[in-house]
């Protein structure tokens, strides 16, 4: 579950062997424009989540960078293990990891598995547009729809999920299976600007309503929430409304985690779009990646009234 700043994201272990070039690392497999997409040798795919806080024991990606480009997006640091450490390669530069459901299936076999939530998409979109192509993810659900008791949470931006309901609906016959959908606004104009290879919200919207439909539990992601974009009822109501209407079970949200590289792309964006609120951010996120915790709790303040208001079930712990 793709959450920023009160659902932490333990960073991923340094690792040598995963330099661009080195022996995890294969050739070019196609390329599109600026993007290019290279083979990533797959060792173990299943990674064990160690915080408590987590609401998930394992986490998936089936790919490493993530298309879609989005001006906040926290995971940009990861390419670093790459030895790319700019923000713009985490955009540019995506690895698909084609052996994963091998890897899979040799750690499905482990009772340990059973019953213990398994997120799929943790750091980049297992949706995004590369999965049109390399058929990444559908290839791990096949492969689930082998087995039994798993609980199973995908999180995305991208319709193309839709593509695989079918295959949705039978997993959540032998598991339980929830998808959660990511939204920052529903201002069109404010999504490309953020979002710029992103889905629009219209189209997030509707594929929420399919899913919802079909009977899947779907939640809505509002993250991240954004200091003076997220501070007022007026601001979140929208999002809550929609929420309602499509179908939605849940709502969840936490506020912006900006770590670098992620904090230089988003600086950029601000001084562009917001320089208004350049200098406060400099002032919350320069000299740390997280809000300050009285910080953090005047963000959700707001979004917790309403979230009870509009009828959806009281926060988990480590949930906002």
């Amino acid at each position: 579950m793709n959450a920023q700043g009160s659902l932490p994201f333990p960073p991923l272990p340094a690792a040598p062997a995963l330099a661009a070039g080195g022996p995890r690392c294969g050739g070019p497999l196609a390329s599109r424009g600026p993007i290019s997409f290279l083979e990533l040798a797959v060792g173990d795919l299943l990674n064990r989540a160690t915080s408590p806080r987590l609401p998930f024991a394992w986490t998936i990606n089936p790919y490493r960078g993530c298309e879609m480009g989005c001006a906040y997006c926290y995971a940009r640091y990861t390419h670093g293990f790459l030895d790319l450490p700019g923000w713009r390669e985490f955009e540019t530069r995506i690895f698909v990891k084609r052996g994963a459901a091998a890897a899979l299936r040799r750690q499905l076999r482990r009772r340990v598995l059973q019953g213990q939530p398994i997120a799929i998409g943790t750091v980049t979109d297992p949706y995004q547009p590369a999965e049109s192509r390399f058929r990444v993810t559908r290839s791990l659900l096949e492969l689930f729809a082998t087995a039994s008791g798993l609980h199973l949470a995908i999180t995305t931006k991208s319709p193309l999920v839709l593509r695989d309901l079918d295959l949705l609906a039978e997993l959540d016959r032998r598991h339980h299976v929830e998808v959660s959908f990511s939204f920052t606004t529903l201002d069109p104009r404010l999504a490309r600007s953020l979002e710029p290879h992103a889905p629009a919200p219209r189209a997030r919207l509707a594929a929420v309503e399919r899913l919802a439909a079909a009977g899947l539990a779907v939640n809505f992601f509002c993250q991240p929430l954004l200091p003076g974009f997220h501070e007022e009822e007026k601001e979140l109501r929208p999002l809550f409304e929609a929420a309602r209407a499509s179908g939605a079970r849940d709502v969840v949200a936490s506020p912006l985690f900006l770590a670098s590289p992620a904090k230089e792309r988003f600086f950029a964006w601000l001084a562009e779009e917001r320089p208004d609120l350049l200098p406060r951010y400099r002032q919350l996120y320069g000299r740390r990646a997280r809000l300050a915790t009285a910080a953090a709790e005047r963000l959700l303040v707001p979004f917790r009234r309403l979230r009870l208001a509009h009828g959806f079930p009281r926060p988990i712990p480590g949930r906002a």
